[in-house]
C-alpha cells in the first residue's frame, strides 16, 4: 500500500471510531455530545492553543487546553499572575469560547 493510501484510510478509521463512538446512546443524555459537538471543540481548543502560541507574555507550552461543548478550561503553571490572566482574556477572545475556567497556577 502506498503512503497516501495509507494515511487516508488511517484517517477514515479514526473518523469511523469517532461516528461510532458519537452514535451510542450515553449513560446520561446530557453527557451525550453530537460529532459536530466534538469536531467544534477540537477546532476551538486547536484555536485557542495557536492563540496562546503567537500572544507574547504567555508560555503556551506550559498551559493544557481542554473543551468541552465550547467552555474551555486552562490548565498549567505559569510564572506569573498577569501570564495567568493574560492567557485567560486570550482564551475568551476565540470564536466559539462560550466561558473559559482557568485553573491555571502561579508558580511559587
Amino acid at each position: 500500500m502506498n503512503r497516501p493510501l495509507s494515511i487516508c484510510f488511517a484517517m477514515l478509521m479514526v473518523i469511523g471510531l469517532v461516528s461510532w463512538g458519537c452514535s451510542h446512546p450515553a449513560s446520561q443524555s446530557e453527557d451525550r455530545r453530537t460529532l459536530s459537538t466534538v469536531i467544534r471543540d477540537a477546532s476551538i481548543t486547536s484555536s485557542v492553543k495557536l492563540s496562546l502560541a503567537f500572544e507574547r507574555g504567555v508560555k503556551a507550552t506550559d498551559i493544557n487546553v481542554d473543551t468541552d461543548r465550547g467552555t474551555v478550561t486552562l490548565n498549567g503553571e505559569v510564572g506569573s499572575e498577569a501570564e495567568r490572566q493574560l492567557a485567560a482574556k486570550v482564551s475568551e477572545d476565540v470564536s466559539g469560547v462560550r466561558k473559559v475556567v482557568n485553573r491555571i497556577q502561579v508558580r511559587g
